[in-house]
């Protein structure tokens, strides 16, 4: 029994090493949505969602987006790729003229999961450079590629002028893999909350079925009182009794 015992201790220290002993203070998603760096969910009482849109533009798909916002009077956030945007100019000049968001996604869509600081400012500073030199608006969020964060990526944003922006957990379409339209829009409308920011892609094959399923999404937001804005117009309804200071 002192054997076992012993065995035990031994093993229960080693666990006990093993455990960072900063453990209780990780720098996880609410840490940096309280400084403000980082947003994926925006608390308000108003029934106002952030429709955002990555990897696009698109020369068929984007448009057909843009016509569907306009007809319904709401507004989103396109978060560009640098060398798409220079590909189609004139599609981000009309996402833009039509009161639509624009964000930086890169460049060249990296995984910055596995580039350098130097790389990502690279990365940052190209895309902005592209978005701007076609319309004249500044970027101010970013949206790293495949949803990939950390600390020195967070902080590399910010330091270059950048909010990260993220999607609400229960708000991730998956439009990307190629669901129905009637998948997505129940992915988007079963988990409906004011303050979402919801994520979909105009610049993937499947964008088909985006559209589609906006066909689908559009009118029932309406239905249920809500509307879509840009990501700083949600920001800036944020009630004052935040949840994540409490």
């Amino acid at each position: 029994m002192y054997r076992m015992l012993c065995a035990l201790s031994a093993a229960i220290s080693v666990l006990t090493a093993c455990i960072p002993a900063d453990a209780a203070k990780t720098k996880d998603r609410f840490y940096f949505e309280r400084l403000g760096y980082a947003h994926w969910q925006v608390p308000t009482y108003r029934k106002i969602v952030a429709l955002t849109f990555d990897d696009g533009p698109d020369l068929k798909y984007t448009p057909q987006i843009l016509q569907l916002l306009t007809n319904y009077g709401d507004r989103a956030t396109f978060f560009l790729i640098g060398k798409k945007a220079e590909q189609y100019p004139d599609v981000v000049r009309q996402t833009a003229l039509l009161g639509n968001e624009l964000g930086n996604h890169t460049f060249s869509h990296a995984n910055i999961a596995h580039l350098s600081t130097a790389d990502l400012t690279k990365e940052l500073d190209e895309g902005k450079s592209a978005i701007e030199r076609i319309t004249g608006q500044r970027c101010v969020y970013f949206r790293p590629p495949r949803g990939y964060y950390d600390e020195p990526s967070v902080l590399t944003a910010y330091r270059r002028g950048y909010s990260v922006i993220m999607w609400s957990w229960d708000e991730d379409s998956r439009d990307w893999a190629g669901p129905s339209a009637a998948t997505i829009a129940h992915s988007v409308l079963n988990h409906l909350h004011p303050g979402d920011i919801i994520l979909l892609h105009d610049g993937t094959a499947n964008s088909k079925q985006t559209v589609a399923a906006l066909r689908i999404i559009l009118p029932e937001l309406h239905r249920r009182g809500y509307q879509s804005v840009t990501v700083t117009d949600l920001l800036r309804s944020a009630d004052e009794t935040d949840f994540y200071a409490k």
